[in-house]
């Protein structure tokens, strides 16, 4: 099988390209400063959903109250072909065994047959491109079918045109497949271009779907890119972007984050490179701190995504997964060392994946909003509270505290307790627990750039 090279190449160049270029958003230090004005700073310790976490169950139906049987974290991939294309097999059991939950194939197939493909993987599916309301009733009551994403990056590749128009064409489809498929998600995924002039069509596009979804990937060769992921430094950050998705939405509809784990060959306006494995954990904790409540990543390295010189994360990546040839897609072979990067990310995302898994009842249940706790840091950051966190009920008792430090920086944090902490239990990194101090109310750690810490935190 072979997709047709429109749809190979489409969402690829919008991601490299087409979305920010028109006006790109770290221009400028008056840019940064409108940004500001616009997107309100935020503080180490994170309060959003207190009242409730917006998510859905596996078929896009909205729930606030978490459910063991029907509550549904997303952990997802974007873009995958499926089956065996131009020699080289992609068996959807790859992705189960990595942790993933959930696929948006690329745009060719049609949805009864992916459906039928992820169903007996345990996939479910988020179909992206227009869909007629005749498949879309067809397949509403398919138990693998979570959602369909209209368009790509919509901020960025209206900009310029009848946006107005395009936006009111949305509305009008995502009524459609509504009436025709009760209860599965319609939504655009945006660019992460929140600042001025942007920042009142993102606010539009991003909630006018049954979800609210963007990709945002800070990793770039350049230098104020490499520094941070968000804070001060980064205007459009992940902390910022998911920050707003949430708040626009009065925090009553789920918020979905795109990831990067890719790099794009060669140089140009947006040079995107691999995150390190320690990088793309930051991404993910950086997002599910501000209020992501799904994961996706971009992407499974396969010959789609090579066909737009992108080399993604895969457990055997290939130099090249097709032959040169007349009318075929680019092979864009792959360094050793892009092997290695990509290797290494998929190893970083399956391990993240389980993490995910695990914390899902906590990510899923309200913020802990009566304890009065502060963290403080030591060492030399490039911005104001480089180190964020999350508070969270654990399901045996006690709290677990979720904090990224988004700086390229060595950091120290002191985390102050109103009452004694009894214990302390580090998470997912298989090493000893810091130690409370000796007034019981106080402990520390050390973070190293983008380090991620999660805790299991007892008091009395």
């Amino acid at each position: 099988m072979r997709l047709p090279r429109t749809h190979v190449v489409h969402v690829l160049i919008a991601v490299t390209a087409a979305a920010l270029t028109i006006a790109p958003p770290y221009a400028s230090a008056e840019e940064d400063q409108k940004s500001r004005d616009a997107v309100r700073d935020l503080d180490a310790v994170q309060c959003i959903y207190q009242e409730g976490v917006p998510h859905t169950d596996r078929t896009g139906n909205r729930l606030m109250t978490y459910d063991s049987k029907r509550s549904f974290f997303q952990i997802g991939i974007w873009g995958n072909p499926i089956g065996e294309i131009y020699g080289h097999k992609y068996d959807l059991k790859t992705l189960t065994d990595a942790g993933f939950n959930t696929m948006w194939p690329w745009h060719g197939r049609k949805l009864e047959g992916t459906l039928s493909a992820a169903a007996d993987h345990n996939l479910q599916v988020v179909y992206m491109g227009h869909l007629t309301k005749e498949d879309a009733a067809k397949s509403k009551d398919h138990p693998n079918w979570l959602g369909n994403v209209w368009c790509d990056e919509p901020t960025g590749s209206f900009w310029g045109k009848d946006m107005q128009g395009k936006f009111d064409e949305f509305l009008e489809y995502k009524a459609g497949i509504n009436k025709e498929a009760p209860g599965r998600v319609v939504f655009v995924n945006d660019v992460p271009w929140i600042t001025p002039p942007a920042t009142e069509w993102w606010t539009k596009w991003n909630t006018a779907g049954d979800v609210a979804c963007h990709d945002n990937y800070p990793i770039m060769n350049r230098q104020h890119r490499a520094r941070s992921i968000g804070g001060e430094e980064l205007s459009n950050g992940i902390d910022r972007t998911v920050n707003l998705a949430a708040a626009a939405n009065q925090e009553q509809k789920p918020v979905w984050l795109i990831v990067g784990a890719f790099r794009v060959q060669g140089a140009g306006s947006f040079p995107f490179r691999h995150p390190t494995p320690m990088q793309l954990r930051a991404q993910v904790y950086a997002g599910l701190i501000h209020g992501a409540t799904g994961i996706i990543y971009f992407c499974w390295d396969t010959y789609v995504c090579r066909d737009g010189h992108v080399i993604g994360m895969s457990p055997d990546p290939q130099v090249q997964y097709l032959d040169p040839g007349p009318g075929k897609p680019k092979p864009s072979p792959a360094r050793p060392m892009d092997l290695a990067a990509a290797k290494a990310l998929w190893m970083a995302a399956t391990q993240i994946n389980k993490e995910i898994a695990e914390l899902t009842p906590s990510l899923l249940s309200p913020t802990v909003g009566d304890v009065d706790y502060s963290v403080e840091v030591k060492g030399e950051s490039i911005s104001d509270d480089p180190i964020r966190c999350l508070m969270k009920p654990h399901p045996d008792g006690g709290y677990v505290l979720l904090t990224v430090n988004l700086a390229d920086a060595v950091l120290n944090a002191i985390y102050t307790f109103p009452s004694a902490i009894q214990s302390v239990q580090r998470l997912f990194e298989n090493r000893p627990s810091p130690e409370p101090s000796d007034d019981k109310t106080t402990f520390s750690d050390h973070y190293e750039p983008f380090d991620v810490h999660v805790y299991r935190v007892v008091t009395e």
